[in-house]
């Protein structure tokens, strides 16, 4: 018997991530756990109606004990980012939630993984790390395949391609110093070498829009993440071991050490069960070390 727990199921984005986990048969139960009970149990009664067609997966609202020993738990609690804000700007906030859901999960699954999208994600997911007692490999987060689907579009709308012809990641910080791997950019299975600096700074410009548009319009993400952390989560129960980007602590990889930085991350039924290293660029490499050293001063600054 497969259990998730899904903190902060009452909100727009947890209830989603539990409609796709549901949806797609990833557990034989799933606990939608947060502090508007009311909302969470409307939310989980919701799902089941939704899934009944195809799926018996027992979705229901409960609390920490009812998940006990879960295989896994998804966090997408945590103060969401409103316009005109940086993720950044809800680190205070947002990381007394974390050690308060750190503290709760050892309690009931220590051995359990966690995907979590709380913002600001690098910092949030060290700081569920820090405050907890598992070891790194368990404690992920989902961005880097959501930056990285972004890339991705833009990419595609920009050569005229279908979506699934392009391939391009974004590695580094969920937020401002985000690192593009223009040096990995597949089109159409071929290499795809896009030098020139205006047409970079053209793509990147779109790229960086692309996220605030859609809260301008809608108020916060939504499809994305849920759908991105859904393949994470078949990837983590089936041990699939696919590789995504994703928010993971480093122990040396890439030169980087402590923190935590979106990777390349081979997932599998461990969690992050290997930090892959690619070949990068110098400028690639350069960033993504500007990267780690803003997210590493967050995290010393405010993660204690």
């Amino acid at each position: 018997m497969r259990k998730i727990g899904l903190v902060g199921a009452a909100g727009g984005l947890g209830s989603m991530v539990g409609y796709n986990l549901a949806l797609n048969g990833l557990a034989d139960e799933i606990v939608y756990i947060d502090l508007l009970k009311e909302k969470a149990s409307a939310q989980a009664l919701d799902t089941c109606h939704g899934i009944i067609w195809e799926q018996d997966v027992d979705v229901y609202q409960g609390d920490y004990e009812d998940a006990r020993d879960a295989d896994l738990f998804v966090v997408t609690a945590g103060k969401p980012r409103r316009p005109g804000m940086s993720r950044l700007d809800l680190v205070d906030a947002n990381k007394k939630i974390m050690k308060e859901v750190a503290k709760k999960i050892d309690s009931v699954a220590p051995e359990a993984v966690t995907v979590i999208t709380t913002n600001p994600l690098d910092v949030m997911n060290f700081a569920l790390y820090r405050f907890g007692k598992r070891p790194r490999q368990k404690v992920v987060g989902e961005a880097g395949m959501l930056d990285s689907a972004r890339f991705r579009y833009v990419l595609a709308r920009k050569f005229g391609v279908k979506f699934s012809e392009v391939e391009a990641f974004v590695l580094g910080e969920h937020g401002d110093s985000q690192v593009p791997l223009f040096s990995r950019v597949v089109v159409k299975g071929e290499k795809k070498h896009i030098k020139d600096e205006e047409e970079r700074r053209e793509i990147l410009g779109t790229l960086c829009e692309s996220a605030m548009n859609v809260i301008k319009g809608k108020g916060a993400t939504t499809f994305g993440p849920a759908r991105a952390v859904t393949l994470m989560v078949d990837s983590i129960l089936n041990d699939k071991r696919k590789i995504y980007p994703c928010s993971v602590i480093p122990r040396g990889e890439y030169g980087l050490k402590y923190g935590s930085i979106g990777l390349p991350v081979r997932l599998g039924s461990n969690g992050a069960e290997e930090i892959v290293e690619w070949g990068l660029s110098e400028e690639e490499k350069e960033a993504l070390e500007r990267s780690h050293d803003k997210i590493m001063k967050i995290c010393e600054e405010k993660i204690s």
